[in-house]
């Protein structure tokens, strides 16, 4: 109750969003959600979010090529994220060539 007048049920989830942990993950969530529209079409099918940690975005690329691209649109990418977010979420990027998905062998080379 506030003032004496009942709180709704919106306003506490609100509320809750805004301070606490569970809140920031859902708002980091709209990043995962909107990722074609944040990056675009083109980047968002070389490279995917993987985490946000201090208002950086980590995002991880699969070429070295499409790094590059990224770091080209960086203040773009930051720009759309905070926008559909309607708050500052993110302040920087990473970003982070992904692993293989098999590791070379010795034999592969010879």
């Amino acid at each position: 109750m506030r003032n004496g007048k009942p709180t709704s049920v919106g306003e506490i989830l609100k509320d809750l969003a805004r301070k606490s942990a569970l809140g920031k993950h859902l708002e980091h969530a709209q990043i995962w959600e909107h990722w074609p529209e944040i990056a675009g079409q083109r980047l968002s099918g070389h490279g995917w979010p993987k985490t946000v940690r201090q208002g950086a975005l980590h995002i991880e690329v699969d070429s070295v090529v499409w790094m590059h691209a990224y770091a080209y649109h960086k203040w773009d990418i930051i720009k759309r994220a905070n926008r559909i977010a309607k708050q500052e979420l993110v302040s920087d990027i990473f970003i982070e060539l992904a692993p293989d998905e098999e590791p070379i062998s010795p034999q592969d080379g010879v």
